[in-house]
């Protein structure tokens, strides 16, 4: 886990299968000032929601066990995580995502380059620092 630093612009849990794509998302958040942990499955990003809060979490949708739209409706319906921005990250079309998890905040298609990933996390968490005042 990484020491949340001072100048932080916000703390994320990105969850994604793809090895890969977890270093892409962390090194593009981290380079705009952001805290980021990253796991492998959405079983362990549950596990990190009950460990530390976090102001946004980018969630694959397409993962063996449990997909990033069960985690994303699990994350809701949790009073510690339901006020979390969450971004959904795929390659599969909006509709299908919506149609079986609507409660997200940010549609993020695959591939995505870094400029508009950030774009993504401050919009969202400029939403949320609207909403809850802080």
């Amino acid at each position: 886990m990484h020491a949340i630093a001072e100048h932080c612009r916000g703390r994320v849990l990105t969850v994604d299968d793809s090895a890969e794509m977890r270093v892409l998302v962390t090194a593009s958040l981290e380079a705009l000032g952001y805290s980021v942990e990253a796991v492998d499955s959405g079983y362990a990003a549950l596990e990190a929601t009950r460990q530390e809060r976090f102001d946004a979490v980018i969630l694959d949708v397409d993962m063996p066990g449990m997909d990033g739209l069960a985690l994303g409706r699990a994350l809701r319906r949790d009073p510690k995580t339901s006020s979390s921005m969450i971004a959904m990250h795929t390659s599969l079309d909006e509709s299908v995502v919506r149609s079986g998890f609507d409660g997200y905040d940010a549609f993020l298609p695959k591939p995505c380059g870094p400029r508009m990933l950030g774009e993504c996390v401050e919009r969202m968490l400029c939403e949320q620092r609207e909403r809850t005042g802080r």
